[in-house]
């Protein structure tokens, strides 16, 4: 397969709108921004199975789930931890608020992660966050466009304009692998920003002749009256892993003992959300601003405690492929292991 340019594409943005409706019922999922408290944070050297108190930066969407039902469940307590979630709008945030010290604990895609290796950041992954689906039926990354749009397959979409949360990121390399791998020639295709709250709104103003887009705005999207052409991320890779849990390797060095035990807390909340969907779904109104009629509908993530490496080294390997990184970083140093180096 031929090699791509770095941008594929002009980049647009879709004109401004008044009518942000969309944008107000669900601005919380993915823009709400909490102050760092402080509250015992273990930042240095924390004594072996004593109480700590962690701050993980986390974003309020469906993915974290599997962390708030832990605490519930009392899992972290368990390990002697008491987790604070710190809710910010994205992993380009926690991202420098976790290399600063405020945060023990960041989550953050797989993207940024391997851009942050790649740039020799001494960031480690530590735990599984969110998988995409394992079926198509339950891909929750998907590409839509209105119902009364003449796009009927992918390679409709070839000089359209496609609306992304961010350029330059995971949405934006597994929109184009998936379109490419179905045919589409996507040096053709324009990219427009259009965070995801916005999302479904901007498709219907006809501001953009596609989105592609997460839960719960995928549900939001079908309930507008619009049609998925393709699941984006399970096109390229089934159960791909999306997101992870991260620190910093001086964190680590400090605080090993701190990082197996919020580890073994984290894998055993996975394995209990995988397996109680319904008490997962009852977690979502306490810390999303998700409709309560959205709740039963949205589709939820895969969970498990499988880091799936091979899906890891498949992003990175796109990621350069599309000008993200100039380098794939190793994968193996950028994935933390119990008493490794």
């Amino acid at each position: 397969m031929a090699q791509l340019p770095s941008q594929t594409g002009p980049v647009t943005r879709p004109r401004n709108t008044r009518r942000r409706l969309l944008a107000l019922a669900l601005a919380g999922a993915l823009g709400v921004l909490a102050a760092c408290g402080g509250g015992g944070g273990g930042g240095g050297g924390e004594e072996a199975e004593g109480p700590v108190t962690l701050n993980v930066g986390v974003i309020p969407i469906v993915d974290v789930a599997p962390l708030y039902l832990g605490m519930k469940k009392g899992f972290f307590k368990e390990e002697n931890l008491t987790i604070k979630p710190q809710t910010f709008a994205g992993g380009a945030e926690i991202l420098p608020a976790v290399q600063s010290g405020d945060l023990q604990i960041g989550f953050s895609n797989t993207t940024s992660m391997l851009i942050a290796a790649s740039k020799g950041l001494p960031v480690q992954i530590i735990a599984q966050g969110v998988q995409e689906g394992a079926t198509e039926s339950e891909a929750w990354t998907r590409i839509y466009v209105r119902g009364d749009s003449d796009i009927r397959s992918p390679k409709d979409l070839e000089g359209k304009t496609i609306g992304i949360n961010t350029l330059q990121n995971i949405n934006d390399v597994m929109t184009k692998a998936a379109l490419e791998k179905h045919g589409v020639d996507v040096s053709t295709l324009k990219f427009a920003e259009v965070p995801f709250p916005e999302a479904v709104q901007t498709l219907q103003q006809g501001d953009v002749d596609a989105v592609a887009v997460v839960e719960p705005f995928g549900t939001l999207a079908e309930e507008s009256g619009a049609r998925d052409i393709i699941p984006s991320i399970y096109t390229v890779e089934p159960s791909l892993t999306v997101a992870t849990y991260f620190t910093t390797e001086q964190y680590i060095a400090q605080n090993e003992d701190v990082v197996e035990r919020f580890v073994r807390a984290m894998n055993k909340s996975l394995e209990y959300a995988a397996n109680n969907p319904d008490e997962v779904r009852d977690t979502l109104g306490s810390y999303t601003e998700i409709p309560d009629e959205l709740i039963d509908k949205v589709l939820l993530g895969q969970w498990s405690t499988d880091l799936n490496q091979p899906s890891i080294e498949l992003m990175g390997q796109l990621s350069k492929k599309y000008g993200l990184i100039e380098e794939e970083p190793n994968v193996d140093e950028l994935i933390w292991t119990p008493g490794g180096s």
